[in-house]
């Protein structure tokens, strides 16, 4: 058996710890105080209760401390055979901690040049791989300048953002300086875990318009498969925040192939060849146009909804392929379509104050599953971040349509019920949405 090291993990990812030590291997978990936020607390208790060793650390960005914490853990370090965090915010501790030890993981310098948007980009230049113009910029006057070549509208964003925080849409020079003037403050109300990750450095970049979608690219050192694609939801008044997916993506099987390729592309340009890695791609009219590569498998609610339709489960090839064992990669084959919708105010709002505490349990009869965190007379603030949702509903079916119409109908009700504006998602696509039992929509092989 082997020694699997977590620097940090999602909820969701605790699956992740739990294959791992039912396939009868050992395990380490460093934890990091600033992230209790990710996930509820019962699932960090599980994550801490399954491992062998634990440990914690102040600061991801410390190497030594990070170090430091897998000696206190009481883990052999010339044990450990591999290294990697399912959390974005300490993914690129779990590469450099893999490196100082000696042990498989995703390439430090290519976590590093995939997590900052700028270089990333640049990377992509180099391979010629098709990608938006942008600009890297430190000032408000030097994103005047850069806006004014690039031309407006431009979306601004931080190099090292994650979850489309202190994020805008601009559309003039009036709007550009009012992203730098509340840009201090938008950072101010963070939690400290995703403040601290940012520097002063933004990345102005041509806006793509289009129909949003993802990848999961996996790498086992030598293969490198697109193992599905998946369609992404945003909202239909701002169009930078995400309120759900579907899998499969609902492109026609030929254009579904091009973004697997092309999404592989980019992975192995950046010289991601160990892990799975959540590529976000934009189709439009010109073609596939990366937005963002966060050098781990996906978080949120869609590892759940892969796994609800997929043939294997995508924790479980994670650990294997960083162990080097279980079968060879290849594409997942999806039995049915899921979809997810999360449940996020469109304004400041208050549940109302006689709010049953089972509520929501009304909704699960006609839902796969799903969750809402809502009590009476609670405040609940507009969706700002990707982060900003207080709920999420999955529906599963063999037609893709069908999944998604119960999650549309389910969030109209939530919010009926609640009597609050929620988010609402742009139906529009470039293309039709095909059936899950066509064809068309198989994963690229």
């Amino acid at each position: 058996m082997s020694h699997l090291l977590f620097v940090e993990t999602t909820g969701l990812g605790v699956q992740a710890i739990e294959y791992a030590k039912k396939a009868g291997h050992t395990v380490t978990y460093l934890h990091c105080p600033q992230y209790e936020f990710t996930a509820p607390p019962e699932l960090r208790d599980r994550a801490r209760e399954l491992a062998d060793h634990t440990a914690a650390f102040a600061d991801p960005a410390d190497d030594e401390g990070v170090l430091a914490a897998l000696r206190d853990s009481g883990a052999d370090a010339g044990t450990v055979d591999a290294a990697l965090s399912t959390l974005s915010y300490c993914a690129q501790a779990a590469a450099n901690l893999a490196e100082a030890i000696g042990a498989r993981g995703t390439p430090a310098d290519a976590v590093a040049a995939a997590r900052d948007k700028g270089r990333c980009r640049a990377v992509l230049e180099e391979h010629a791989i098709p990608s938006l113009d942008f600009e890297v910029v430190t000032t408000l006057a030097q994103a005047l300048v850069a806006a004014d070549r690039i031309g407006y509208p431009v979306i601004v964003k931080p190099v090292l953002g994650i979850g489309k925080a202190v994020t805008s849409i601009t559309r003039s020079p009036t709007e550009l300086e009012a992203h730098f003037a509340l840009a201090d403050a938008a950072r101010a109300d963070l939690e400290q875990g995703m403040a601290s990750q940012l520097d002063e450095r933004f990345i102005v970049e041509a806006l793509a318009h289009g129909d949003l979608y993802s990848v999961e690219v996996a790498a086992d050192g030598e293969t490198c498969v697109p193992l599905v694609c998946v369609g992404r939801k945003v909202g239909l008044d701002n169009p930078v925040l995400e309120l759900g997916c579907t899998v499969p993506s609902g492109l026609p099987a030929d254009q579904e192939r091009e973004l697997g390729d092309y999404a592989v592309r980019v992975c192995r340009a950046l010289g991601l060849d160990l892990g799975v890695f959540h590529v976000e791609v934009m189709h439009t009219e010109a073609g596939f146009r990366l937005i963002e590569v966060n050098p781990r498998l996906t978080g949120g609610a869609l590892p759940d909804s892969i796994n609800a339709v997929a043939d294997r489960d995508i924790f479980a090839l994670l650990v294997d392929l960083h162990l080097g064992t279980g079968e060879p990669l290849r594409p997942l084959r999806l039995e049915a379509a899921a979809s997810h919708t999360f449940l996020a105010a469109a304004e400041n709002c208050t549940a109302p104050a006689d709010l049953s505490p089972d509520w929501f349990d009304a909704f699960l009869p006609g839902l796969h599953s799903g969750w809402a965190r809502v009590t009476a007379g609670q405040s609940l603030p507009r969706m700002t971040v990707n982060f900003d949702s207080f709920g999420m509903v999955r529906a599963v079916s063999s037609d893709l349509a069908i999944a998604d119409a119960v999650c549309a109908e389910t969030r109209h009700a939530v919010g009926e019920a609640l009597g609050i504006p929620l988010m609402t998602e742009n139906p529009s696509k470039m293309f039709t949405p095909q059936p899950a039992g066509d064809p068309a929509v198989a994963p690229p092989s």
